[in-house]
């Protein structure tokens, strides 16, 4: 299982993460480039239960299946088998973000801290995807890719997230921080 340290969250309630290295500290890329997170998102039970009710509420995700070549079964098929797994929400950096002791902000707030994050997300007030804590029903893997601006709830030790924020200033144009 790789590290990683939870840095914080953007005003859609995604929360971002940094693989550690051998040190301790987040993987630096050695070319300069900009230093993309693993991003999870909250679902709400609404669209949770909107994406598993029937395969045309789940079209779009086959559509991207399918250009991406990770399947030939039709929509039907496809929409069987995938609801018929335990979680049908690619969950890949879940654990690694919200559960996972190795990870130093999970270990800083104990075994509560997804309550903990999903409180903070509310109170946040900015944040536009998370109404209350109730919403938030199901946690899944967004992508990889860095912040565009600085976190609204920041999670990690300030010194690191400057640090990583001096980071994406230098090497991303889309970064507006």
């Amino acid at each position: 299982m790789k590290r990683y340290i939870t840095l914080g969250a953007d005003e859609n309630g995604q929360v971002y993460g940094l693989e550690l290295g051998e040190d301790g500290g987040w993987r630096h890329n050695s070319l300069g480039y900009c230093m993309s997170c693993d991003v999870i998102r909250p679902v709400s039970k609404e669209r949770y239960e909107y994406m598993t009710e029937d395969p045309e509420s789940a079209k779009e995700l086959w559509q991207s299946c399918v250009a991406a070549d990770r399947t030939e079964l039709g929509l039907e098929e496809w929409f069987n088998e995938y609801i018929s797994n335990d979680n049908p929400f690619d969950v890949s950096s879940v654990s690694e973000l919200l559960d996972y002791g190795g990870n130093p902000t999970v270990a800083k707030h104990g075994p509560d801290f997804r309550k903990y994050l999903e409180r903070r997300l509310v109170r946040a007030r900015k944040v536009t995807e998370v109404v209350c804590e109730d919403d938030v029903y199901e946690w899944e893997a967004s992508g990889f890719f860095p912040p565009k601006r600085p976190f609204v709830v920041e999670l990690a030790p300030k010194a690191l997230l400057e640090k990583y924020y001096a980071h994406l200033r230098k090497t991303c144009k889309e970064f507006e921080g």
